[in-house]
C-alpha cells in the first residue's frame, strides 16, 4: 500500500525496532518525524536532526500536543505513515508490579497511541495515509509475568479493528504483531534474559525489515515469522488448549 512514504512518524525511534525501522525508511525523499524520550545530543546525529527529532515522554498527558506543534512549527501539513512502535513492558507476577508501573505501561502502550491517533488524523486524512499499529503475538496468547503488557496489546488491537471500519476509504489501519525480538525492553521490564534464551531472538534490523515489508503489502494485519503466525492462530482458534498447555509448563 505504501512502497515509497513520503512523510513518517514513528513512535519509540531512538531503541531497538523504532530505530532499525527509522534507518530502513532513510532515503533522501523521505521526510521522518521520529519521536523518543533522549536528548538529541546522545543520538546519531546523521539522523535525529532539529528538523527530524521531537523529544518527548509518551506517558505524560501533553505528549500528544507536543508532537502537534513539532509538525506545524516544521510547516509539516501531511502525515503518509503512522507508526505507533513506543512500547514498555514489566517482567513478573502482577501482584508484585507497583500502581504506578501499571499506569506507566497502560499510558505508553495504550493511551499514547489512542490519544496520538485523534490529534494526527486530519494529517493522515489528507495524505489517505496508514496508521500502523506495532502489538505483539502475545495479545492472543496468555503470558504469565507479562499479564499487564498482553492487556495493552490486546486492548490496542481492539481499538485498531474498529478504527479500521471507521476510517474505511480515508485512511488504512493496519496492526503488525512482531515475536520477540532482540532489544533492550527485555532487561529493561527485568525479564532474566538467560531464561528466555535472549540471544536467540531475532535481530531490531531483521524484525524492521519485516515490518518494512508487511507494511508495504497493506494487508490489515500481519504476523512476523512462521512460528509466530502459528502460535497467534493457536491462540485464536484454540485457547482453552493453549491455555491448560501454558498451565502444564509453568507447574
Amino acid at each position: 500500500m505504501l512502497d515509497t512514504p513520503r512523510t513518517i512518524l514513528i513512535t519509540g525511534a531512538t531503541d531497538g525496532i523504532g530505530l532499525a525501522l527509522a534507518r530502513q525508511y532513510q532515503t533522501p525523499d523521505t521526510q521522518q518525524i521520529l519521536v523518543g524520550r533522549r536528548p538529541v545530543d546522545t543520538l546519531d546525529p546523521t539522523l535525529f536532526t532539529a528538523a527530524s527529532y521531537c523529544q518527548t515522554d509518551l506517558s505524560q498527558p501533553e505528549s500528544a500536543a507536543t508532537i502537534e506543534r513539532f509538525l506545524v512549527e516544521r510547516a509539516v501539513e501531511r502525515l503518509d505513515l503512522l507508526v505507533h512502535n513506543a512500547g514498555v513492558g514489566f517482567y513478573g507476577a502482577t501482584n508484585d508490579q507497583s500502581p504506578a508501573s501499571i499506569r506507566h505501561l497502560e499510558a505508553v502502550n495504550l493511551r499514547a497511541p489512542i490519544t496520538l491517533t485523534h490529534t494526527l488524523l486530519p494529517y493522515l486524512e489528507r495524505a489517505r495515509g496508514t496508521i500502523v499499529f506495532i502489538s505483539s503475538v502475545v495479545s492472543a496468547l496468555p503470558a504469565p509475568d507479562y499479564a499487564v503488557y498482553t492487556a495493552t496489546k490486546a486492548a490496542l488491537e481492539g481499538f485498531a479493528r474498529s478504527l479500521r471500519i471507521e476510517l474505511d476509504g480515508k485512511v488504512h489501519v493496519q496492526v503488525i504483531r512482531p515475536g520477540a525480538t532482540r532489544t533492550n525492553m527485555h532487561e529493561r521490564s527485568g525479564a532474566p534474559l538467560d531464561k528466555l534464551g535472549w540471544e536467540r531472538f531475532p535481530t531490531a534490523e531483521v524484525v524492521a525489515q519485516q515490518i518494512a515489508g508487511a507494511i508495504a503489502r497493506g494487508r490489515p494485519s500481519a504476523t512476523i515469522g512462521f512460528t509466530n503466525q502459528l502460535l497467534y492462530t493457536a491462540g485464536t482458534h484454540f485457547d482453552g488448549v493453549i491455555d491448560r498447555f501454558v498451565q502444564r509448563r509453568g507447574r
